[in-house]
């Protein structure tokens, strides 16, 4: 028996990867922002470790504690946002007429993302925290070549 792998079944592949990939920062780093908040318990091992990461990336210019937690709520908020436009991308697939302007919207709000990280690395000098502008890269040139990849591939 043969198998064939159909481009539908390829993109739907990546924006529901993209899609679960939001979701699951969002979760974690949501989850982070209540231990941090001390809305749930230290001990939730589902976490990100994110908030203390901005706060300590922030702290150059003695960034305010409620200017952390307000800059952190922007990017669940974004991360989130992110997550939905992929999975609606994803259920738009089965209409022609919607599907490529949904892929489009997807992958440029989360590039945005890895855009505004990335400054912000250059910004508060992140680059000197571990891996961070790196990893940003990586991500950003993940996402530009799926979405390559995705528009690339004839519809059947």
């Amino acid at each position: 028996m043969k198998t064939t792998f159909t481009s539908l079944q390829f993109k739907k592949l990546i924006l529901g990867f993209w899609g679960l990939y939001f979701i699951l920062v969002f979760a974690s780093n949501l989850t982070d922002g209540l231990r941090a908040t001390g809305f749930l318990e230290k001990s939730i091992s589902f976490a990100s470790g994110n908030y203390d990461l901005v706060a300590r990336v922030t702290a150059i210019y003695s960034t305010p504690a409620w200017m952390v937690a307000l800059m952190f709520v922007g990017l669940l908020l974004w991360e989130l946002l992110a997550g939905l436009l992929f999975f609606r991308a994803w259920h738009w697939l089965k209409d022609p007429t919607r599907a490529r302007s949904g892929s489009i919207t997807a992958f440029t709000f989360s590039i945005a993302l890895w855009c505004a990280f990335i400054l912000a690395d250059e910004f508060f000098v992140a680059f000197e925290v571990g891996n961070l502008e790196s990893t940003h890269m990586r991500i950003l040139v993940a996402e530009v070549v799926c979405l390559l990849a995705v528009e690339g591939v004839r519809s059947e």
